[in-house]
C-alpha cells in the first residue's frame, strides 16, 4: 500500500489528501495540531481536557478558554475536510471530540497494517513477499517526524512509542528477511542510512554483528562489539551489555546465530500489553539501575511502598525503557487495594490468553485454561507486570506459569509470604528526594517556582509523595494570580498530608475540593461510597439524587481538578485509591450514608432487573424487593443494550455485591446474582457468575430460614454453570443440594426440583449416561407440565433439550416429536429466539436422518430468524450445518460460501466448535478442487482449535492433514494464507 493511498499523514505535517497531491499547510498549526490527536485515535472519542494536554506545549502559551479555543478550532476544521470527496465529521458531544474516520486511510495506520502483514508472510515461510511488504510499509514512513505539528510532552510520548513499537521492530524485520535471502551487504547499507541513535539499540545492533560475519568481516565485528559493550557498561545498561557478550560468543563459535524476532514465537503473538509510560518521570533513579540488575536473570522482583508513591509509575517506565529487551510483555492490574473487585488468578490467566491470541472462552475448563497458558509461556522470557497485588495468595497460583520470565510486582504490601523457594527480589519505594519533588514541581508550576526556596519547602510539606505533588502543582498551576510563597504559609501551617495514615494528602484534596461549586463537592463525598473500580454517570445520578446533565457538569469538573480520572469512556470516571478514601471519609453522618447507599443498591437493582426481563422474557422471574423511591434505573431499548450493560458493568456488580455483604444489605447481595448471572452466562464469563452466585449463596445463608428457597435458587444455578464449564462432579453436588433445600424448604416448589432434575438429565447425558439421563429428562417434563400456564416457558426449554439426548441416543422419531412439540409451543408464546434454536436443532435432525432438502428448509429459516435477533454465532453455528448440508447435495460452491460465513460469524462469538467444523467442510471442498494449500491452511486452523475442545476430531483432522501435506510436500504448519479470508476487524469487534 503506497502513501499515494492516504487521505490523511501524521507521519510528519498532519496533512490531507485532496486529489493527487497532501496539502500540509491547510491551516495554522495549532488547528493542525488538534486534527493530529484525533488521528492517532480514529473514530474514538478524545475529551477537550487530554486535547489540550497535547495541542499546547506550554501552559503559557494556553489561552484564556482552551475549550472554546477547541471549538473554533474544530469548526475551522470541518471546513478544510468539506474538500474530502467522502464525507468525514468531526463530532463534539459531552465535552469531547471524536473523528469518525477509518483507520485506513490514515498513513500511520496504513504502515502498522503493511508491517503485519510482512510478519505474516514471513513467519509464512514466503521471505521474498514478506521483504516486499516491509518496503512497500518504508514508502509509508520513510525519515518524517511523526507528530511533527505537536510539541508537546503527550506528542513526544506518542512518539517514542511509535518508534520502540513499530518503527524499531520494522527495521529489524527488515533486516531478518535481508539475512534470510543473503542479502547481507543491504543489511549494512540500510543500518548505514539510519540515525545513530538507531544503531544503540540492541536488536539492530545484533542484526549488524551477524551481517558482518556472514561477510567474514569478523576482526570489525569484533572491534563493534567491544566499543558497545563498554558504551552500555558505562551507561550501566549491564543487561544489554551481557546479552550482546552473549550474542557475540555464540557468534564466533557457530559463525551465526538466528536472532529472536520481536514478533515471538511461530504462531504466537508477542503480547503488548503495557499501559501508556508516564510522561516526565522524575527520580528514583537507584530504584532503576537495582531494576535493570534483578531483572537480568528470570525471576521474581517485588516494587512495595505506601499507597501513592509511585511503584506503578516506576515499573510502567521501567518496562517501557526495556521493553526491546523481551519477546512480549504481559501487563494486569489486580486492583489488590481497591474496594472493588479484585482480580482473581482465573481472571489473570484469560486476560494473558487474550494478550496471546487464544480466546478463553475456546476453553470451558478453568484448569485446561491454565494449563494452555503454561504451554504458551513454557520457555518464553517475557516480562510479566502483575501491578497492585493484594497479597501472597492473590498471585500464588500463578507464579510456577512464569518460571521462564521476568515478573515485577507491585504493592502496598511487602509480600513476606512468599515462599522461599522463589527467592523474590526486593525493591521498597519511599517519597521522592527534595531535588526530584521539585523537579516534579518545576516540571508543573513553571517559572513561577523562582529561586527554588518556596518550592523546596512546598515539597517538604508534600513529603515527596507524587500523588500530594501532582494535585497540589495543578492547584497552584490553576491559580496564576496567587503568589507562590502565598501557598507556602499557607500549606505551613495547616499541612499537608496525614504521613503514615490511610487518608493520605488530606489538606490538598480538600483546598481542591473547596474551590468547587456545590455540585461538584456534594457528588465527591457521595461517590466516595460507591465500592467498584469506576462509576457511571447514572449511577452518579442516582446515589447524589440529582439530574443527569448536573451530575455529567459535576464530573467533569472534578476531572478538570485531578480528583476524579477518565476511565476511558465519556460516562465512566474512577477515583485514584487514596483519594477514594479521602472521599469516602468525608459522608460523615451514618443515617446520611445508608440513604445513599440505598439508592446505589437500588439503583443496581431496578437496572439488573430491566435487563434480565429484556434479555430473558420468558423465563421464571426472580421475586426483587419494593423500591419505594425512582432511582432513575435504565430501561433497554433492546436486548444488545441490556448485554453491553452487564458486560461494563461486570467489575462494578461483583464489587457491589461484596459490599452489600460486608454492609449487612443480604437481599440486595443475594438478588443481583440471580439476575445478572443467566446474562453473562450467554457472554461466557461463567468465571465471573461463579463468583456472584457463590457471593449471593452466602448472602442466602446469612439471612437463614427466610431465605432457604432463594438459597436452593442459587445452588441451582451454580450447579448449571459449573455444567456449562464442564465440570461435572462440582454441577452434580450443587444441583443435588439444590433438589435436597427445595425439599425441605416445603411448599409450591415444582419449579425449581424440575429444574434441578433437568440440569441433572444434562449432566447424565453429557458424561455418557443417555438412559438415565433420558428418564430425568422425562420426569422434569412431566413436573413442569403440572404447573401449567405458569411453566410454559420452562417446558419448551425443557422439550428441546429432551429432543437433543434422544438425538444422541439415535431415536430420531423421539427427537423429531419433542422438537415440534417445543416449536409449537415457542410459536404460540412468540418466542422466535427459542423458535430459529429449535429450527436449527431439526435442521441437524435432518441431516443425520439424510434427508438432505429437508435439513436445508429447516437451517434457513432458522438462519434468518437468528440473523433477526442479531444472534451472531447462532448464525455462524447455522452457516456450518449448511455448509455440511450443500457438500452432502453436491453444491460445493454453496457450502464453501457458508463456510466462510462460518469462519466469520463463529469466529466473531467464539463458538469454536462450529467454527472448527466449517473450517474441516472448506478444507476438504478446496482439497476436491485441488486448491490443496488452502485446504491444509483450513485444516491446520481446525486442528488447532480442536486440540483444546476435541482431542479426538482433533486426532482425525490431523490424519487427513498429515495426508494432504505428504500429497504436496508440506513440511510445516502455515500461519498466513490469502485462501482463507478472515474479516479481522470483525472477530476484533
Amino acid at each position: 500500500m503506497a502513501l499515494v493511498d492516504a487521505r490523511f499523514t501524521i507521519l510528519g505535517p498532519t496533512g490531507i489528501r485532496v486529489g493527487d497531491d497532501v496539502d500540509t499547510q491547510w491551516g495554522p498549526p495549532k488547528e493542525r495540531a488538534m486534527l493530529a490527536v484525533l488521528l492517532t485515535r480514529p473514530g474514538a472519542s478524545v475529551p477537550a481536557s487530554e486535547l489540550i494536554d497535547w495541542v499546547w506545549s506550554d501552559e503559557r502559551e494556553l489561552p484564556k478558554n482552551p475549550n472554546q479555543a477547541l471549538h473554533l478550532y474544530s469548526s475551522r476544521i470541518r471546513n478544510a475536510l468539506d474538500s474530502l470527496p467522502n464525507r468525514v465529521e468531526l463530532s463534539v458531544s459531552n465535552g469531547a471530540f471524536r473523528l469518525n474516520v477509518s483507520r485506513n486511510v490514515v498513513d500511520y495506520f496504513q504502515f502498522r497494517d503493511q508491517l503485519g502483514r510482512a510478519r505474516e508472510l514471513a513467519r509464512g515461510g514466503d521471505h521474498q513477499q514478506a521483504l516486499s511488504a516491509i518496503r512497500s510499509a518504508f514508502t509509508i514512513w520513510q525519515r518524517q517526524v511523526p507528530l511533527e505539528d505537536l510539541k508537546s510532552d503527550r506528542a513526544a510520548a506518542w512518539r517514542r512509542n511509535a518508534l520502540l513499537n513499530q518503527q524499531i521492530p520494522a527495521y529489524n524485520l527488515l533486516c531478518g528477511e535481508l539475512l534470510v535471502l543473503g542479502e547481507y551487504n543491504a543489511v549494512l547499507e540500510t543500518l548505514d542510512d539510519l540515525e545513530p541513535d538507531y544503531l544503540l539499540h540492541p536488536v539492530l545492533l545484533k542484526r549488524r554483528l551477524d551481517a558482518l560475519h556472514r561477510l567474514m568481516r569478523t576482526e570489525e565485528a569484533t572491534q563493534l562489539y567491544l566499543s558497545m559493550h563498554k558504551a552500555f557498561r558505562v551507561d550501566r545498561n549491564d543487561v544489554a551489555a551481557d546479552d550482546l557478550r552473549k550474542f557475540h560468543d555464540r557468534l564466533q563459535e557457530n559463525g551465526v546465530v538466528q536472532v529472536e524476532p520481536v514478533t515471538g514465537t511461530a504462531n504466537v503473538p508477542a503480547p503488548q500489553q503495557l499501559p501508556l509510560d508516564v510522561p516526565a518521570f522524575v527520580g528514583h533513579e537507584d530504584k532503576l539501575a537495582a531494576l535493570d540488575a534483578m531483572a537480568a536473570q528470570p525471576g521474581v522482583v517485588v516494587v512495595s511502598g505506601s499507597a501513592g508513591v509511585g511503584k506503578t509509575a516506576l515499573a510502567v517506565h521501567w518496562a517501557h525503557t526495556h521493553r526491546s529487551h523481551f519477546p512480549g510483555v504481559l501487563f494486569v492490574d489486580l486492583q489488590g487495594f481497591s474496594d472493588g473487585a479484585v482480580l482473581d488468578a482465573s481472571s489473570v490467566v484469560d486476560r494473558f490468553l487474550q494478550g496471546l491470541g487464544v480466546p478463553p472462552d475456546r476453553i470451558a475448563n478453568p484448569e485446561h485454561r491454565l494449563a494452555k497458558l503454561q504451554s504458551l509461556l513454557s520457555g518464553r522470557r517475557l516480562l510479566v507486570v502483575l501491578d497492585n497485588v493484594r497479597d501472597v495468595g492473590q498471585i500464588h497460583p500463578l507464579l510456577p506459569l512464569f518460571s521462564s520470565c521476568v515478573v515485577v510486582v507491585t504493592s502496598r504490601s511487602k509480600l513476606s509470604g512468599l515462599a522461599a523457594r522463589i527467592a523474590p527480589r526486593r525493591i521498597p519505594i519511599g517519597p521522592l528526594e527534595t531535588e526530584d519533588a521539585g523537579r516534579l514541581l518545576l516540571d508543573r508550576i513553571g517559572e513561577r517556582a523562582g529561586s527554588g526556596g518556596e518550592l523546596v519547602e512546598l515539597t517538604q510539606v508534600c513529603g515527596g509523595l507524587p500523588i500530594a505533588l501532582k494535585v497540589l502543582a495543578n492547584h497552584i498551576a490553576t491559580r496564576p494570580g496567587v503568589r507562590l510563597s502565598a501557598f507556602v504559609d499557607h500549606f505551613r501551617e495547616r499541612g499537608v498530608l496525614d504521613i503514615g495514615t490511610m487518608h493520605g494528602p488530606r489538606a490538598v484534596f480538600m483546598q481542591s475540593l473547596r474551590a468547587l461549586e456545590p455540585d461538584a463537592r456534594f457528588l465527591f463525598r457521595t461517590i466516595g461510597a460507591h465500592p467498584g473500580p469506576d462509576i457511571s454517570v447514572r449511577v452518579a445520578a442516582a446515589m447524589a439524587s440529582l439530574p443527569v446533565h448536573r451530575v455529567q457538569e459535576a464530573l467533569d469538573a472534578l476531572v478538570e481538578a485531578h480528583l476524579l480520572e477518565q476511565a476511558g469512556e465519556l460516562d465512566r470516571f474512577k477515583l485514584h485509591d487514596l483519594l477514594r478514601e479521602f472521599s469516602a471519609g468525608l459522608l460523615e453522618d451514618p443515617a446520611e450514608r445508608t440513604v445513599v447507599e440505598h439508592r446505589m443498591l437500588d439503583f443496581y437493582l431496578r437496572t439488573a432487573e430491566n435487563a434480565d426481563v429484556r434479555v430473558l422474557p420468558a423465563m421464571v422471574r426472580v421475586p426483587t424487593l419494593d423500591v419505594e423511591n425512582d432511582v432513575g434505573a435504565i430501561e433497554f431499548r433492546d436486548s444488545a443494550s441490556a448485554h453491553r450493560w452487564c458486560t461494563v458493568e461486570a467489575r462494578n456488580i461483583v464489587a457491589l455485591v461484596r459490599f452489600a455483604i460486608d454492609a449487612g444489605h443480604f437481599e440486595y447481595a443475594m438478588q443481583i446474582p440471580q439476575l445478572v448471572g443467566q446474562i453473562w452466562l450467554r457472554q461466557g464469563l461463567t468465571a465471573e457468575v461463579l463468583h456472584l452466585l457463590h457471593a449471593g449463596l452466602d448472602a442466602a445463608k446469612s439471612l437463614g430460614e427466610p431465605a432457604k428457597i432463594a438459597a436452593a435458587d442459587l445452588m441451582q444455578q451454580i450447579g448449571h454453570t459449573y455444567l456449562l464449564r464442564q465440570e461435572y462432579g462440582r454441577a452434580e453436588h450443587y444441583v443435588h443440594s439444590a433438589h435436597l433445600g427445595y425439599l425441605r424448604a416445603g411448599g409450591e416448589q415444582t419449579s425449581g426440583i424440575a429444574i434441578c432434575l433437568h440440569t441433572g438429565a444434562r449432566i447424565l447425558v453429557a458424561t455418557g449416561n443417555i438412559p438415565m439421563g433420558l428418564d430425568s429428562h422425562i420426569r422434569a417434563l412431566n413436573l413442569v407440565r403440572q404447573l401449567g400456564e405458569s411453566g410454559r416457558g420452562l417446558e419448551r426449554i425443557f422439550l428441546f433439550r429432551t429432543g437433543e439426548a434422544y438425538q444422541k441416543a439415535f431415536e430420531y422419531e423421539k427427537a423429531a416429536s419433542y422438537y415440534h412439540q417445543a416449536l409449537s409451543l415457542a410459536q404460540t408464546q412468540g418466542d422466535e429466539a427459542s423458535e430459529a434454536t429449535i429450527l436449527q436443532l431439526l435442521g441437524s435432525l435432518s441431516f443425520a436422518r439424510e434427508r438432505t432438502a429437508e435439513a436445508r428448509a429447516f437451517a434457513e429459516d432458522a438462519l434468518w430468524k437468528h440473523a433477526r435477533q442479531l444472534a451472531i454465532g447462532r448464525v455462524g453455528e447455522v452457516c456450518a450445518l449448511l455448509s455440511q448440508i450443500e457438500v452432502e447435495a453436491g453444491n460445493l460452491l454453496n457450502a464453501k460460501q457458508y463456510a466462510r460465513q462460518a469462519i466469520r460469524f463463529c469466529g466473531r462469538a467464539g463458538a469454536s466448535l462450529s467454527e472448527a467444523t466449517a473450517l474441516c467442510v472448506l478444507g476438504r471442498i478446496l482439497g476436491q478442487a485441488d486448491q490443496r494449500e488452502g485446504a491444509v491452511e483450513a485444516l491446520e486452523r481446525a486442528e488447532a482449535i480442536l486440540l483444546d475442545l476435541d482431542p479426538d476430531r482433533a486426532g482425525q483432522v490431523a490424519s487427513e492433514l498429515r495426508h494432504l501435506q505428504a500429497e504436496i510436500g508440506v513440511p510445516a504448519a502455515r500461519v498466513h494464507s490469502p485462501v482463507v479470508e478472515r474479516d479481522a476487524q470483525v472477530r476484533q469487534a
